[in-house]
């Protein structure tokens, strides 16, 4: 499909409306404030937004900071709200995330079916491991920036614990081998090092480090997800034991929030963030080529794996919700997490959302609609 221009806004313009600086940083996952970013739409609503650099990732983590817009996993904002800061964000919306995901092995593995992995070696994360074992330790004493690696061990944990389900095993019918994972491992020096917390330069080369690890046989099988997993795919021809992204108990809700200030001191500021992102996800419907190119920027891989990894038609479903559905995706990873003892009481997620933003917005145009 052909690229069309960034509409211009049919409500206040850069020239119209005061400038507005915020900080921003974002998960490798499909959102609309990505899309109205790189598309310009933002800045016509007279928003800048200053991407975090590595010297600043904790911010990523603890939202600590007083005009700040976040859009990526609902794992570290449920534990700042739920453990560590409630009240620091408010919830702006929500995207649903249902992508290619599972354990996967090499073309040639003997393994064919979740019953195989019996005996075998899985490669997961120290934190996957620590969860999986229920040996968390030091959790609730470590920072924040380490308190929510740990946590975000959960991805892999209950993606293996589903596909051993398939298998009619446990946990301890697998061994469990440490191994780098992508957006949980991330080393000291590579975060300091790292210009911004896109995924282009924070993880850089997923899917060749994955196939080294199977190609060597320092696993039978590790997870992979998302544009990753395509990659993999692609380079070794790996496979997954089975595909975890059509059983929607795997789906994820990539969450966007903003600062409780801001929202309180400037809610001008953040209806024109909100509009934005929603005229960004209607302009993505009819603009998959361009969408599917600026994502594929943003977290260094092709064209091809966004498509493959988010879904071909990922960008039909950009406009953020607020759903009971989407709702309950968000739901559904909090019991996990309060199940494994990550969360200790859970975040009131209708108190912690500010619809009236997005509920604006969508009425701004009898054209909107939440897709």
């Amino acid at each position: 499909m052909a690229s069309r221009p960034a509409p211009q806004s049919d409500r206040l313009n850069s020239t119209q409306a005061p400038s507005a600086t915020l900080t921003y940083s974002n998960c490798p996952v499909p959102n609309a404030l990505l899309t109205a970013l790189s598309s310009g739409i933002l800045s016509q609503a007279g928003i800048q937004l200053d991407i975090l650099s590595g010297k600043q990732g904790a911010v990523h983590f603890t939202y600590d900071q007083p005009a700040y817009t976040r859009y990526g996993g609902e794992i570290p904002p449920l534990l700042s709200e739920g453990l560590r800061a409630p009240g620091r964000t408010r919830l702006l919306g929500i995207t649903p995330v249902l992508g290619r995901k599972g354990y996967f092995v090499r073309g040639d593995s003997p393994i064919q079916k979740p019953a195989d992995l019996a005996g075998r070696r899985v490669g997961v994360s120290a934190s996957a491991t620590r969860i999986l074992r229920g040996e968390l330790g030091d959790y609730l004493e470590l920072d924040p920036w380490h308190q929510t690696l740990v946590a975000l061990g959960t991805w892999e944990a209950r993606a293996l614990l589903h596909t051993l389900e398939a298998g009619g095993l446990s946990i301890n019918d697998v061994e469990l081998v440490r191994i780098e994972s992508p957006g949980v491992d991330v080393p000291p020096e590579r975060l300091q090092a790292a210009s911004s917390l896109k995924g282009a330069d924070l993880f850089p080369d997923v899917a060749g480090q994955q196939a080294a690890i199977l190609e060597q046989g320092r696993a039978d099988a590790l997870f992979a997800w998302l544009p990753w997993a395509a990659e993999l795919e692609t380079r070794i021809g790996a496979r997954p034991v089975i595909d975890l992204g059509q059983d929607a108990r795997n789906a994820y809700a990539s969450v966007w929030t903003v600062s409780s200030e801001l929202a309180a001191r400037q809610p001008e500021v953040v209806q024109r963030l909100v509009d934005a992102a929603v005229d960004a996800g209607l302009w993505a419907q009819e603009n998959g080529d361009a969408v599917t190119r600026l994502h594929a920027e943003n977290l260094g891989v092709t064209e091809n794996g966004i498509r493959q990894g988010f879904g071909p038609d990922f960008h039909q479903h950009l406009v953020p919700r607020l759903d009971a559905e989407a709702f309950a995706i968000l739901a559904r990873t909090q019991q996990f997490l309060l199940d494994k003892k990550l969360l200790h009481e859970p975040v009131p997620l209708d108190l912690w959302a500010a619809p009236e933003f997005l509920n604006n917005s969508l009425k701004r145009n009898p054209k909107r609609k939440i897709a």
